[in-house]
């Protein structure tokens, strides 16, 4: 009872919150700004020349909702905006005193831990659900109705799945960071430009230099950030599907249980 009342709270504060409608609002503009993005290029190119402008309008023409869903989750353009939710959401709590509030009145820190943890991923999760809705809708509306067959929602739906997966792990390691932090600038710069950013920059050339090595183990492939960036739009193999899954399971639960413990650990003031 005690852990569903917190959890309530927590729903409570982020429905109720500014924080997150400014985030979903953001969301559809940028997701929105994607297609507004193809309508000026379309403008661009006829002043182009004609073989030129012919082979990059098939190009444009080519492309559908599902490049469009990759552009917003493959190309990272979605999660900055989640990113930025679940650290603000997060360090906010220790920075107004809310979570020192909740132990004071000795709720246990565990179930503390856990409703945040919970409502941060309910959170993100709805974010990417409104990512996916706004582009289907401006799909409709700028892109017509004329691919909307059954590969193309078998399509949608699966990639749609695996990044709602990913997305929870991803998520994990931020709360692990931010829990670790709780500084607002250096909870956004680490996820950021740390974890978002750079981090599969710098897992792939850990490989490169344990490949001249002779050290052939592929750190890169077991890190997030890269499942995410590498998750096939199209005709998804079933191994990926496996290892991304067996991956993501893996940082969901390490980061929550390293949180939760550094949470029950550290002093909350």
């Amino acid at each position: 009872m005690v852990m569903i009342n917190l959890l309530s709270s927590e729903i409570y504060k982020l429905k109720k919150g500014m924080l997150f409608r400014l985030m979903a609002v953001l969301t559809v503009l940028l997701t929105l700004s994607q297609y507004g993005f193809y309508m000026v290029f379309e403008v661009i190119m006829k002043g182009e020349p004609a073989e030129e402008q012919a082979a990059m309008m098939e190009r444009v023409r080519n492309m559908d909702m599902l490049d469009i869903l990759h552009s917003m989750f493959g190309s990272c353009n979605a999660i900055i905006l989640v990113t930025i939710f679940v650290c603000c959401f997060v360090i906010n709590d220790y920075s107004s005193g809310m979570v020192t509030n909740y132990v004071g009145k000795g709720y246990r820190r565990e179930e503390v831990f856990l409703a945040k943890f919970l409502a941060v991923q309910f959170g993100a999760v709805m974010l990417y659900l409104l990512t996916a809705l706004t582009v289907f809708a401006g799909g409709i509306v700028f892109m017509g109705t004329d691919g909307l067959n059954a590969v193309f929602f078998h399509d949608f739906g699966n990639y749609l799945a695996l990044h709602i997966l990913y997305l929870t792990g991803y998520t994990a390691v931020i709360i692990l960071v931010c829990t670790m932090a709780r500084n607002m600038a250096a909870g956004i710069l680490i996820s950021i430009l740390g974890i978002m950013l750079f981090s599969n920059i710098i897992a792939q050339g850990i490989d490169l230099v344990l490949s001249s090595l002779k050290v052939e183990i592929g750190i890169s492939q077991y890190w997030i950030v890269t499942v995410i960036e590498s998750c096939p739009v199209r005709d998804i193999p079933s191994g990926f599907v496996t290892t991304s899954g067996i991956v993501t399971g893996m940082w969901l639960v390490v980061s929550m249980i390293a949180a939760m413990l550094w949470f029950e650990k550290r002093d909350v003031r």
